[in-house]
């Protein structure tokens, strides 16, 4: 221990065991800045508290946490390099602050660090930003915040880390061949089992240590590859045995559990992260970057990782229908409300210039409100430290409007379907027998890809529909259709809650995989839930274009198709047997030759269908109480049958919630306020090129379950709307939509 190390230990008897581990790693630490308590606690262990240090009190606290009510947010992105004397030379954090009060957002994620790997604060532990000239701006931006009562969210970032990578080689992330996985790139990324964990954890304190803040954001929280360091491997010889699987098979035992244990390591990380902000600022949220729940299996991102956030919040850049799918994702997957959806005011992260048009940032904002989520803009500082007034002006226009709709918000949202996301299962088993460096690695992630597909069945036709996870398992029954959209990988947990559910009263929809691969990539003789399905399995076609044809009898089900030109599939599909009592629905049929024979054909630009088989496609089946459709193919991602599965989901349940006659473009969504006697009705134009072509000739029913409607209004101007009772249902037609309406059906 050094003489100044001595001294401080002397001042501080309790010294944390991180604080030694980081000394036995070579770093240098002042222990007084890992001190517990107030300002006055640092200044009585001889910290240099200078004025401004001393941060002026937060946001007034109404009791709950600052996120509760927060819809409007701001994140400026700052990954800034130093080699250059004029970067972050003229950020000015007052001017920063005038930008972010101009955009009218109630909460802000400030810097602490960037991918870079460089601190934008005094630190005696990482290394600081040359531009910052030991000026503590952090401080002074805080303050700035705090005195406008914007809400502070301090910006981590971990894994990527930019100096660190290149200073400490041993903690890199490190690819099978031996070669850090971040040659050559601009970003550098560490790996979680590595001593940068002590690291990140140091400088997590120090942060904790000198600021006051609402909340602390940690970027980034994913394996950005798979790893092969020393260190992964001890931990894996350790837990499991044996070295490191090199090969990928979704049907290899050993190399699931690898996939499981880096969704462990990645959960663990994330926990000690956490944790280390709870002991440390027990008032502060924490928050992991939440984009990633969706991505494959690569970064080892689980619904498990979900428990280490207060609320969600992440960022994405598609269309309409994606927005859609992650907010109810992110609805059913966060521990508190709201959320936050969030995307770059530019067109993309890629360009600094070009801002999206006003109408777009209206779109996703009003997106937002209509699903109860925070809407969050992304900008990026200048790399001199100035600000782009329009940005912010503009941004300013958008949630002077999206502001008058947040006090109407809250309830429970009408979910009648849920498409359940297996974050399990976001792998694809072409990619068996191909080690994870390969450059042919599938693109696709088959689960996923269908449950963004039933998603835009559901919005395409108006049925009310959120995703959950296994987290919803106990939820089951709050929703009147479950939907198991080619689950890749399933365990007994979940078979038995869905064979639970389904037992009860539930409607379930299933298709291809479906509970036949375990989570420990065993291949079971038969579907764990084969007698709620109705079938048995018997193999898998070879032919990777496949079709289903109505069964006789059953053609209504299937507009636009019949058996002589019967619903194509771009994928195999599984042989199965209906047990007795199910009932066929739709049939396999199999194209003239298979399509991977190049030389032999019937039609040389497509595989038209000739075979038609004594295989079930597609079959209904009773158990229990409720109603089962189990159907050979991933019909849910043939774009051309949407109608067919839309069908299929009224066969199982024809009394939603709402129901809309409305182009495509158009999603509805309802919440219940039973605390103010309301159903909390918004309705959303979004298409695809913007501005938008107002709407006319929308109606709407509202399912009223026997309550007595007394009033319709559009909000916030409480207009009235004239509305009929019939069978159960509040009808009435819109007026004329340009991007957005909400209405209130108040109730006696």
């Amino acid at each position: 221990m050094t003489e100044k190390a001595a001294k401080a230990s002397a001042i501080s008897p309790e010294v944390d065991p991180i604080v030694e581990d980081l000394e036995k790693h070579g770093f240098m630490i002042d222990r007084r800045r890992f001190l517990l308590g107030s300002a006055s606690g640092l200044i009585a262990s001889g910290f240099n508290a200078t004025p401004e240090a001393i941060l002026p009190a937060p946001p007034a606290q109404t009791g709950e946490p600052w996120y509760r009510n927060v819809y409007r947010r701001n994140v400026i992105d700052m990954h800034i390099a130093d080699w250059n004397d004029k970067f972050l030379s003229e950020l000015d954090p007052e001017r920063y602050v005038q930008m972010l009060v101009l955009s009218k957002v109630k909460s802000a994620v400030v810097y602490t660090d960037s991918h870079v790997g460089l601190c934008y604060f005094p630190t005696k532990i990482g290394t600081e930003h040359k531009g910052t000239k030991g000026k503590n701006k952090l401080a002074q931006i805080i303050d700035g915040c705090h005195r406008n009562r914007i809400n502070v969210v301090l910006y981590y970032s971990v894994i990527f880390d930019t100096h660190a990578y290149r200073t400490n080689p041993d903690w890199r992330i490190t690819r099978a061949n031996g070669r850090g996985a971040a040659e050559e790139s601009r970003y550098g990324v560490c790996c979680p089992n590595s001593p940068y964990r002590d690291y990140v954890i140091g400088l997590v304190q120090e942060i904790c240590s000198l600021y006051d803040f609402e909340g602390l954001r940690f970027d980034m929280t994913f394996w950005p590859a798979v790893c092969y360091c020393h260190y992964c491997q001890k931990r894996f010889a350790d837990e499991v045995g044996g070295d490191l699987p090199r090969i990928i098979n979704w049907e290899d035992p050993r190399w699931a559990s690898f996939q499981r244990k880096r969704e462990d390591w990645l959960v663990e990380f994330a926990t000690t992260v956490t944790s280390t902000v709870r002991k440390r600022k027990p008032g502060a949220s924490v928050e992991h970057q939440s984009s990633t729940y969706p991505l494959n299996w690569r970064f080892g991102v689980t619904y498990r990782l979900a428990k280490q956030n207060d609320f969600l919040q992440g960022d994405f850049y598609g269309g309409a229908l994606q927005g859609s799918f992650v907010r109810k994702l992110l609805y059913h997957l966060t521990e508190n409300l709201p959320y936050g959806f969030e995307t770059s005011v530019m067109v993309n992260l890629h360009n600094h210039t070009a801002k999206k048009s006003k109408d777009l940032l209206r779109a996703k904002g009003y997106s937002s409100i209509a699903d109860a989520g925070a809407f969050i803009f992304i900008d990026a500082i200048d790399p001199v430290g100035t600000l782009n007034e329009s940005v912010y002006r503009r941004m300013g226009e958008v949630f002077s409007e999206t502001q008058e709709y947040e006090r109407f918000l809250g309830g429970e949202p009408c979910h009648d379907v849920g498409i359940y996301m297996s974050t399990e299962s976001k792998c694809d088993f072409a990619d068996n027998g191909k080690p994870p460096e390969d450059r042919d690695l599938s693109s696709k992630v088959p689960h996923v890809d269908a449950v963004l597909m039933t998603s835009k069945t559901c919005i395409s036709n108006h049925m009310p529909f959120g995703v959950i996870t296994k987290k919803s398992l106990e939820k089951l029954s709050d929703h009147n259709v479950v939907v198991l959209p080619n689950v890749l990988m399933m365990d007994e947990e979940e078979a038995n809650a869905i064979r639970a559910y389904v037992r009860n009263g539930g409607n379930l929809y299933a298709s291809k995989y479906s509970s036949l691969i375990t989570k420990t990539g065993t291949r079971k003789q038969d579907f764990l839930l084969s007698d709620v399905f109705g079938v048995s399995y018997m193999g898998e076609t070879k032919e990777k274009i496949t079709y289903i044809a109505p069964a006789e009898g059953h053609e209504n089900l299937f507009p636009e198709y019949s058996a002589k030109y019967p619903v194509m599939l771009e994928s195999s599909q599984i042989i199965v047997k209906a047990h007795g009592g199910a009932q066929v629905l739709g049939g396999m049929v199999l194209p003239y030759t298979d399509p991977a024979d190049p030389l032999r054909f019937a039609s040389i630009h497509s595989n038209p269908p000739g075979i038609k088989t004594d295989n079930p496609a597609v079959v209904f089946n009773h158990f229990g109480k409720g109603k089962v459709i189990y159907v050979s193919g991933d019909l849910e991602n043939a774009q051309v049958a949407s109608a067919v599965m839309a069908n299929l989901l009224r066969l199982l349940h024809d009394q939603y919630s709402f129901e809309a006659v409305a182009p495509e473009a158009v999603e509805v969504t309802v919440f219940k306020q039973e605390d103010r006697k309301r159903f909390l009705v918004s309705v959303l134009n979004f298409q695809q090129e913007l501005p938008n072509i107002p709407v006319d000739g929308i109606r709407i029913r509202v399912r009223l379950d026997n309550k007595e409607p007394t009033r319709l209004v559009i909000l916030p101007k409480e207009q009235k709307v004239a509305f009929e009772v019939r069978n159960n249902y509040a009808e009435f037609a819109l007026p004329r939509l340009e991007t957005f309406h909400m209405l209130a059906l108040d109730y006696a």
